[in-house]
Parts: structure tokens; sequence; C-alpha cells
């Protein structure tokens, strides 16, 4: 049987403590792992739905059903890690092509806009009543700032009553021939005062024969009670007649035009292409870093060296939002135009992180004809795996903590753009950016704590001090996502990840303590599969998120394009951020109460698997 030339078994101390180097080596792949997956999650809101107004239903069911379709293919990908035989190794070859693959596809779903035809456009002109009540002479003209616009608006003739609680407001649109222009009209700037909107014609055809006059369309609008208008916003959203898409079906995911189907279907296939890549590469990354080493403690230190490779990785995300805003600017275009550079200079940090531990690392089990014996079929693999008890426990726990933080992140997205930074979408990058600063910073901070008590206390202990800490950060968003100090956003978010690394920390080393449980009870080493499996929950978790937080978004009002939000939209985006995560994140401390593989259990375990035969 041939043997990785540079596995060494003799690499890591007979006491299961590993050399900085091998440390490094696989940490090292945190970086890509953590900035690939975290980018998506951070830029596919902004950008396929803020700015070109992509469907959030749609934009979630695509990211679900690749997940899906990952799900049922991870398990095959690390059966087959466990089981391959090669001259560099069961994991590294794998790692190798996944590194590859990655990039590629990573980079693609950013130029996806420029490659398909565009969206229906959603133009939001804001209408403000003067304050002497008289008509304005002269039109004033409209423009959108962003670089896929191709119409023209002017509003004139707006009438007040003398109580200045009823106004019309007049428009004038031009649009090229075929342009189906229809209304989404909201108010603002009235608190919570109720209003009557009606819009005369709702729709207007552009023709050959009219396209080039001017359009009126007049806006009613009347407040009850003693509550002024202050400011309307009128939302014009231009549909060509040659790209309406008459299917139901469809049009309840947010899918009502061609070039909409045909963006859904390229942005589908381009996420089940690079999640797939995804797994090649994670799968047995993670497996490699179960078996580097068997030290209790040794465990939990090699995996805040993975975490904090990810944590530089946050670092950067944390500021994608606004350098793709600055890229599009100094291209002349927007943060549609901008995300396509930066698209690629992350392509490459994810290629040189990922590609390191693929070279670098060497196996403990490369050849591991002493440890297993004989190949393990596929489903028996997975009964196995799922027979224990201990990692049912975990898988439970983990479950939960990955719905809670992956429901946060695109509810987090619009409360700070529309409610504390008021459709501020620049002061909103700049606040991430500065976030993700502190957060970072706090977490490094805290890694050498996590080191030091993963020597002296349980893990356990340490997981469920951690998500306390987090359920407290969420909680206190209710008082500290204010538009009166929008920077005070800061401390919530910072809060619950300083409480969520602990969690990142542990987690590896639980399954570890798990694999060697499972190798005591079946004679076999699995760490492939039960990657495998950590890796389906993880990604059922975020599939499950992203078209449940799609759907909830839409329901609560959200269509995209706009340039605020309702209150009451806004409202109940808040409750879902604060409640959602503090359920699931207590349902992971329930799930792991009464978890057995203590500090003194695995010593006995391993103990026993030392021992002669």
């Amino acid at each position: 049987m041939a043997t990785d030339p540079t596995s060494n078994s003799d690499s890591a101390p007979a006491d299961g403590a590993l050399p900085v180097a091998t440390k490094l080596a696989w940490g090292v792949g945190g970086f890509g792992e953590n900035i690939a997956n975290s980018a998506i999650l951070s830029l596919v809101f902004p950008i396929f739905n803020v700015a070109l107004g992509f469907s959030t239903v749609a934009i979630g069911l695509a990211m679900s059903l690749s997940r899906i379709i990952d799900a049922v293919v991870d398990p095959i990908i690390g059966n087959l890690t466990d089981n391959t035989r090669s001259r560099w190794g069961r994991r590294r070859p794998w790692m190798f092509v996944g590194s590859i693959l990655m990039t590629l596809f990573f980079s693609a779903i950013w130029f996806l806009p420029s490659l398909l035809p565009e969206l229906p456009k959603l133009v939001t002109i804001h209408l403000q009543p003067t304050e002497s009540g008289q008509t304005s002479k002269k039109p004033k003209p409209s423009r959108l700032h962003d670089s896929l616009s191709w119409y023209g608006v002017s509003t004139k003739d707006i009438r007040l009553s003398a109580a200045t609680t009823s106004a019309t407001f007049d428009l004038y649109l031009t649009a090229p021939p075929g342009s189906d222009v229809t209304f989404k009209i909201e108010q603002t700037g009235n608190g919570d005062a109720p209003v009557r909107l009606s819009v005369a014609p709702a729709q207007l055809l552009f023709t050959p024969e009219n396209w080039q006059t001017p359009q009126r369309v007049s806006i009613s609008a009347i407040i009850p009670g003693q509550h002024p208008i202050r400011d309307l916003t009128a939302s014009l959203r231009i549909l060509p007649a040659s790209d309406r898409l008459n299917i139901p079906l469809l049009r309840r995911f947010g899918i009502d035009s061609w070039s909409a189907l045909y963006m859904f279907a390229a942005f589908a296939l381009i996420c089940m292409l690079f999640y797939f890549s995804f797994s090649v590469f994670v799968i047995p990354y993670s497996g490699l870093g179960i078996e580097l080493t068997d030290h209790y403690s040794e465990r939990t230190n090699l995996q805040i060296y993975r975490l904090v490779a990810s944590f530089c990785a946050s670092l950067l995300v944390g500021y994608l939002y606004l350098w793709s805003q600055l890229a599009g600017a100094w291209l002349g275009g927007d943060e549609v135009t901008g995300v396509r550079l930066v698209g690629l200079g992350i392509g490459l940090l994810v290629l040189l992180s990922t590609m390191l531990p693929a070279l670098l690392c060497r196996e403990r089990f490369a050849d591991s004809e002493n440890r297993q014996k004989e190949h393990l079929p596929l489903f028996r693999a997975i009964r196995l795996t799922a027979a224990n008890k201990s990692f049912r426990m975990l898988m439970g726990s983990v479950f939960s903590v990955f719905m809670g933080l992956f429901f946060a992140l695109p509810f987090m997205t619009y409360i700070g753009i529309y409610y504390v930074c008021q459709g501020d979408k620049l002061l909103a990058a700049e606040i991430g950016g500065v976030m993700t600063m502190v957060q970072v910073s706090g977490q490094f901070l805290a890694m050498p704590l996590i080191s030091r008590a993963g020597k002296r206390m349980d893990k356990k202990a340490i997981l469920f001090t951690g998500l306390t800490i987090a359920i407290t950060g969420y909680a206190s968003s209710w008082w500290l996502f204010t538009p009166r100090h929008p920077w005070l956003q800061i401390v919530p978010v910072v809060v619950s990840a300083w409480g969520l690394c602990a969690c990142w920390a542990v987690n590896g080393s639980f399954a570890a303590d798990i694999c060697d449980e499972d190798e005591l009870n079946t004679g076999h080493r699995r760490e492939g599969v039960y990657s495998a499996v950590f890796a389906l929950v993880y990604k059922t978790a975020i599939g499950i998120v992203a078209l449940a937080s799609g759907a909830l978004l839409a329901w609560a009002g959200v269509v995209g394009q706009e340039s605020m939000l309702p209150a009451d939209t806004l409202l109940k985006v808040r409750i879902a951020y604060l409640a959602i995560p503090v359920v699931f994140l207590s349902l992971a401390i329930a799930s792991m109460w009464r978890y057995p593989l203590t500090r003194n259990r695995v010593t006995e375990i391993q103990a026993r698997l030392r021992a002669p035969q």
C-alpha cells in the first residue's frame, strides 16, 4: 500500500502537543474557509436585493436549494476521504482540488449581474410638500445614483390643503418604449400616523407613440387627524412588457419576469457549484484537524489557531460592502460594479490560504492500515455515526447555534441600513467596518482566556458560559439599536460575537473526543464522516435560514432597492433579530445539558485505546 511520503506519525510528541508550525499550517485554512462563506452571507442581500431588487424569497430559495443538494453530497465526500489511499494521504488531495474550485466559483458569483439581463427597477422618488402650500413652478428632475438607470422622472404641481393633512403630487415620467411602469408607494416621515394613498393611473405602458412625451401620474395622500404630511416616498417599478412572466407559482417567490428567472437559475447554479467545492475542501480539512492530536486540551488549542485565522478574515468581511461601494465609485459605477473587483481580490486570498494546509500539513493517519482494518461502506458509516449519542447532542447544539446566528445576519443588514442609519448605506458600511474591528479585536483578546480555561475547565462549562454571553448581547439590541446614537449598535453585536467565539473554540474539540469514543466502540477512525455530518448540519441550518429569512423579510414588507422602509416593517425585523437567536441559543444549552464526555471520561477512553490489544 502506498503511503504519504510527507506523513509522519511521530511529528507530534508523545504527550500529544503539536509543533507550532503544524498548528499554523493547518490553522491558516480557517482564513479562506471563513472569508469565502462569510463574504457571500454578508454581501448577497446588500448586492442582489438592496442594489438590484432581486427578491429576498428568490435569494433564499436559491441558497436553500444549493444547501439541500450539498447536504446530500457531504457524507459521500466524507466517506471517500476516510477511505482514500494515495501517496499524498487521505485528505490533502481533496483539499488541493477543493481550494481551486472554491476560488473560481466564489469569484463567479459577483459577475452574474453583468452577464445576465437587467432586473426590473424600483425607482424611489421623495416627495416633500412646500411649507407655504404654493405650487412649485418648475419641474424638479430626479435621478438615481446607480449605473443601471435609463428613465427620467420629474415632479411639479405640489398642492396642499390648509390643514396640511392632504396633498397631491404630480409625477412626469419618461421611459423607453415597451416599459411597463407600476407603483409601490410608501409613507415615511410621519411616525405611526395612518395614511391613505391613491394613484391615478396605477400603471403606465410606454409605446413607440407616447414614450417621448412625459406621462403624468397623480399621487393623493390623506392623513386623518392632526398629523401633517411632511414627507412621502413614491417607488416606481419599471418592468418592460416583453419581460413579464405570468406563472403564479414563481410569482410567489418574487420571480415575475424572465430576467428574474434567468437570474434565479444562474444564481442557484453558481451557489450549488460553490458550496460543493467548499465541501470538497472543508470536510477533509476539518477531518485532518480532528485527527492531528489526541491530547484533551491541545485539541482546543489547535482549534484556536483556526479561529484566529478566521477572525483575521472577519476583519476583512466587515469592510467588503464599504469597499464594494468605493470600488464602484472608482470604476464609475455603483456597488454592483465594485463588488466584482472585491470578489476577485477575496478569491485570490481564498486560494492562497486554503492551498497552504493542503501542501504543508502532514497526516497522522495517512496509512491507516493499523487503525482501520476494513473499508467501511457509506451507509454503515452513516448509521454508526447517527447511533453515537454524544454526537447527536453536539449536533443538536451546533444546529441551534447556527440557526440563531445565521437568522440574525440578514436582519442585521436591514436594521443597520434602514433603522439605525435611516437609509444611509455609506454610514451603515462605515459603522460595519468599525464594528468588525472592535469585534475581532475582542475575540483575539478572548482566545488566550479560552485557551487557559480549556486547561482547567470542562469544555461544556466553557460552551455554556459563551452561549449565555451571546444571549445577553442579542437581548440588549432592543435598547442599543437606536437611530439617535447609531454607533451604539456596535455593542450588542460585539458582545454576541465574544460569546459565540467560545462555541467555535470547543466544537471541533468536542468532535475529536467523540471520534475517540467512537473508535473505542466500533474500531474505526471516521473523522471524514463526522466532519461531513457536522457540515451537513451546518449547511442544513444555513439552507433553512436562507429560505425562512428571505420569506420573513418579504412578509415584513422588504422588496428591494428601497431608500427607506416603513416603521411597521422595521419593527417586525427588529423583533425577529432579537427573539430568534435568543430562542435557538437557549435550545443549544438544553441540547448539551447531559453531554457525557467529561475530561475524566475522555482520559479513560484514550488510555484504553493506547493499551496493547
